[in-house]
């Protein structure tokens, strides 16, 4: 498997495509690069866009390591502690900065640690197991892979795995159609290594993504660093590599986990009720994809391209969206509903409980509300 195919949602439950998978890395992600690290230009033999997406799928680069850094500038008010969580959650990943290490090392090796000043989290794929550990809590979930699980490619990491930047741009990079106008941007540098730059423009105008950038490494041609643009004229969430990048093969011990002393664990927290019977005699152990998407919490998609929501028949995930919704939301007419509106995202909470969620101008959500049943 090639790096830059590596991971794809955290779950399975959250299959947005182009915008809201760039609206939805913001629910989960990780940070970029400073900006002046970006500004040296190397000189690289010239490729057109074709070129380029043609080395993309075409890479054969199975390993690599670094410091990947995420950053949502969203315009949302600021959560106390934001800034310095490990927390895996939407709410610490929106708003502010964040470090993580990532371990790649074939399709059945992953490893991403997420820093905090006095905590860490870690989600660790050996095999067929998948490990998630949180310090703050010493929390451990376990899931134990199926053997053989058709609705996945064998060459495609469990969704369990958090986004990088290679599973960022590959997400966006399989969902260009004709409504993407793709052009070849300046060279630039990345974490100490060349790279081009790919620029992906809408042609829909409902749509309140501008651009999107994708810098690829200039020898492997791996996603370095995925950059989205919204109103502002800074990124409004950006993820990359920053420093230690490195394409040699990540030690095997990096990939073994072992539980914590006095540790809580939770064996197969991904399965719903509904997964159970349906691989046969493996019962309910035995964890299925399909299922994840009409999860509860997990969201319908409704439309495609730049203009595809995310819909959230009964509120948000962790049903913690109250202090985003008091400080930051504003009444739309006198309907009831309230609209959240960011440099990039908007979302719409009506006042039957639903969320409607996109990289869309607020007019596209609330004709989405009026013509979606409950």
């Amino acid at each position: 498997m090639t790096a830059n195919r590596q991971g794809r949602r955290w779950a399975r439950g959250w299959p947005w495509a182009v915008p809201v998978v760039t609206a939805g890395i913001v629910v989960a992600g990780f940070q970029l690069m400073s900006p002046a690290s970006a500004a040296t230009h190397p000189n690289l033999p010239t490729r057109t866009a074709a070129q380029l997406l043609a080395a993309v799928q075409t890479s054969t680069t199975q390993a690599l390591s670094g410091t990947v850094v995420e950053s949502a500038a969203l315009g949302l008010p600021s959560l106390p502690g934001a800034d310095n969580s490990a927390s895996l959650s939407w709410q610490s990943l929106v708003i502010g900065s964040h470090t993580a290490r990532v371990w790649v090392a074939g399709p059945d090796k992953q490893r991403v640690a997420l820093l905090g000043t006095l905590s860490e989290s870690d989600v660790i794929h050996d095999g067929n197991d998948v490990w998630t550990y949180t310090s703050s809590s010493n929390e451990v979930t376990h899931t134990v892979l199926p053997a053989h699980d058709s609705s996945r490619s064998k060459t495609s990491p469990p969704d369990a795995v958090p986004d990088t930047p290679m599973s960022v741009a590959n997400q966006i990079l399989k969902a260009i159609d004709p409504s993407t106008r793709v052009t070849v941007d300046s060279t630039r540098v990345v974490a100490g290594h060349a790279a081009y730059t790919l620029m992906l423009v809408p042609r829909d105008t409902r749509s309140t993504i501008k651009k999107v950038t994708i810098a690829l490494d200039s020898k492997h041609f791996v996603p370095l660093q995925v950059q989205v643009f919204g109103s502002g004229s800074k990124p409004a969430f950006q993820i990359g590599f920053s420093r230690g990048l490195s394409f040699a093969t990540p030690s095997s011990s990096v990939f073994q986990f072992h539980v914590p002393a006095g540790a809580t664990t939770t064996t197969n927290p991904l399965i719903g009720r509904e997964d159970h019977g349906r691989h046969g005699n493996r019962g309910a152990n035995a964890p299925t994809s399909a299922p994840r998407a009409t999860a509860t919490g997990a969201p319908k998609v409704i439309g495609s391209g730049w203009t595809t929501i995310a819909y959230f028949a009964h509120g948000l995930p962790t049903g913690s969206a109250g202090g985003l919704l008091d400080q930051a939301t504003n009444p739309v007419g006198s309907s009831g509903d309230r609209m959240l509106s960011t440099s990039l995202l908007n979302v719409l909470f009506t006042k039957d409980g639903r969320v409607f969620l996109g990289a869309v101008t607020p007019s596209v959500l609330e004709q989405a509300a009026a013509t979606t049943p409950r």
